[in-house]
Formats: structure tokens, C-alpha cells, sequence
């Protein structure tokens, strides 16, 4: 397991009570705040290669960074 996805997964794990749309912009905030650009990169690689492995809230919260 690519340990960015691993990190993406325990974060999002941390905001699945919110509501979708609260938690997929919480993921994206702290992804953006604390996540270093080639960590980003990789998650980033990860998705537009299917995304195996990830929670659904992080790649929508990666699609949110993308905008």
C-alpha cells in the first residue's frame, strides 16, 4: 500500500460523521494545509490511476483541491 493512501484513508476516517460535503472540504483543507506538494502529487498519481484503496471522501476531496 502506497503510504499516502494509507494517511488519506485515516484522515478521512477522522471526518466520516460530518456530513459528505462538510468532510470531503475538511479532507481537502487539511490535505492542502499539511500535506507536502510530492506527497499531493503521489495521492494525486494514485486517483487518476483509479484510485484502488482509497475512501471515497478523499477522492472527492482531491477533486475539490483540483478546483
Amino acid at each position: 500500500e502506497i503510504p499516502s493512501v494509507r494517511l488519506a484513508n485515516d484522515i478521512a476516517a477522522q471526518f466520516h460523521h460530518l456530513p459528505k460535503d462538510v468532510a470531503v472540504q475538511a479532507i481537502a483543507d487539511h490535505l492542502h494545509m499539511f500535506w507536502e506538494p510530492r506527497m499531493l502529487t503521489q495521492l494525486n498519481a494514485h486517483v487518476a490511476a483509479g484510485g484502488e484503496g482509497l475512501d471515497e471522501l478523499v477522492i472527492a476531496a482531491t477533486d475539490a483541491l483540483r478546483r
